[in-house]
């Protein structure tokens, strides 16, 4: 049975994603990236690099909630956070709910 355009786009190899956010966050640059790209895809490098340099460094999104955050910063905005709801609770402020975008 022939795939949906939808089924098509749901199939993804997440080691093509997280190579590609490495490169676009700057922690991979154009060549590894493509020798990667291309052993992965099994495309011709020259293929890879294009689509490398086609995707723009400056519009990284976080993807489907992957992060590559170190815990010790995860940890200081859980503290700062706890402490700025101390200090809303003593002022006699409510306070907002943990963001859900603060993950382990």
């Amino acid at each position: 049975m022939a795939k949906t355009k939808a089924q098509e786009m749901t199939e993804y190899d997440p080691e093509v994603v997280e190579l590609m956010i490495e490169y676009k966050k700057g922690w991979s640059n154009l060549a590894n990236a493509t020798r990667d790209m291309a052993k992965l895809t099994g495309l011709i490098p020259e293929v890879c690099k294009a689509l490398l340099e086609l995707s723009k460094r400056n519009n990284v999104v976080e993807l489907r909630g992957y992060s590559k955050v170190p815990e010790i910063l995860i940890d200081g905005k859980k503290k700062k956070a706890a402490q700025r709801a101390a200090q809303l609770r003593e002022a006699g402020q409510a306070v907002p709910q943990p963001s859900d975008h603060i993950t382990e």
